[in-house]
């Protein structure tokens, strides 16, 4: 059997989501994924990695897109659609080819889209908000208009299946939950050399290293996590963010206030290449995920908890979305926008290095068991199984 997988734009990070089922699903599949480049190029970490075959179309000019979502449909291949994400350029396309050739259509949703784009509304006045309505409707195809998202979440109710990345979205969609897996056998501790790595990076042997990996945003509290940093006033201490996008306003932000607070205690590293992550995670002496509550965050589950899971890092979160599920008796959770609760947890971790050792070996073992492919893979497998009888 043939999967055609479909993500809503190559070029921006909701790549990430289908290419981790791509590669799930190639286990037992033929997989082929597919999706518009609404940028210049494939989003950069995961260029021409895995053999994944990307097929893609890029989008120009701004009323062409109806008719190259269109070529997009017809360029699928598979006997099963599996659409990343309820938008008009992912599953709206797998809903076309669903209705024209009487093919399965399965939708993943690792978001609250609607909730992504309710952060924006609850910023903006009201003539903002109203020039965003008009755009949207006059550009009801790009990824941020906001009647894509809501268009898209109520189309979800026609598909033959339905997968979502956390506890929230399936208390809204149903579904079957399936997490941000990871290769635990590509992200093994003992496959890196920390002091070495440290080296290369020319951190000093004392330094002790707080990290953040991932894509930067409003609601992933790092005002907080820079705050929390300084609030330490250990000169020992570092603060590594990684996933810096400069064209980005909000890293923007990040690398002004960051150097002003910490000044050389602070690094900021560009965007990686997906196979580039285990790398960095394995410098670090703690890892943060210091989510804060809002629309945007509620529904989702941040891929880098499983990734310094799987490193066997100590991990501090804040109790936001799953996380305190996901990290029950391997972490340590705090309350979100608490910068004194998140300092104090941070301390206690870097003052207790045996301690913060077992716990990241415990969140290794509970990766492995729940989160690696192995395990996920079988979960993913049910859900496709009513389908095989089609390849």
């Amino acid at each position: 059997m043939k999967i055609s997988i479909i993500t809503p734009d190559m070029s921006m990070n909701a790549l990430a989501r289908a290419y981790l089922l791509a590669r799930i699903l190639q286990r037992r599949f033929e997989i082929e994924l597919i999706g518009p480049i609404f940028g210049s190029e494939v989003w950069k970490p995961l260029q021409g990695l895995h053999n994944i075959n990307y097929r893609t179309i890029r989008i120009k000019g701004r009323f062409k897109p109806y008719i190259q979502l269109w070529q997009l449909s017809e360029m699928i291949t598979g006997d099963v659609i599996y659409a990343s994400k309820p938008l008009l350029s992912s599953y709206g396309v797998g809903l076309v080819h669903k209705l024209l050739h009487r093919k399965p259509l399965v939708l993943d949703i690792d978001d609250w889209e609607t909730g992504l784009r309710m952060k924006r509304v609850m910023k903006s006045g009201l003539a903002q908000h109203l020039k965003d309505r008009i755009l949207s409707l006059l550009f009801i195809y790009s990824i941020g208009s906001s009647l894509n998202a809501a268009l898209g979440e109520r189309l979800s109710i026609f598909a033959d299946a339905v997968t979502v990345s956390g506890s929230f979205l399936q208390s809204l969609f149903g579904g079957t939950i399936i997490p941000h897996a990871k290769d635990t056998m590509l992200l093994d501790p003992a496959a890196f050399n920390p002091t070495r790595l440290r080296e290369a990076y020319g951190i000093h042997p004392d330094a002790r290293v707080v990290m953040f990996l991932g894509s930067p945003g409003e609601h992933k509290g790092l005002d907080s996590l820079i705050e929390a940093v300084h609030e330490l006033k250990d000169p020992n201490v570092m603060l590594f963010i990684v996933g810096i996008d400069e064209s980005s306003p909000y890293c923007r932000h990040i690398l002004e206030k960051a150097p002003r607070a910490l000044g050389g205690n602070f690094v900021g590293i560009r965007m990686q290449q997906v196979d580039k992550i285990p790398e960095f995670i394995a410098m670090a002496d703690v890892m943060a995920i210091p989510q804060k509550i809002s629309p945007a965050s509620i529904g989702q589950v941040p891929s880098k908890v499983f990734d310094a899971m799987a490193m066997a890092r100590p991990i501090v979160a804040t109790s936001v979305s799953d996380l305190p599920e996901i990290l029950n008796g391997c972490g340590w959770i705090v309350p979100p926008d608490n910068t004194r609760a998140l300092a104090e947890a941070l301390r206690h971790v870097l003052s207790n290095p045996r301690e913060a050792q077992e716990k990241g070996l415990l969140a290794r073992k509970k990766c492995i068991e729940k989160y690696g492919f192995d395990s996920v893979e079988k979960e993913l497998f049910d859900v496709f199984r009513k389908f095989t009888r089609l390849g």
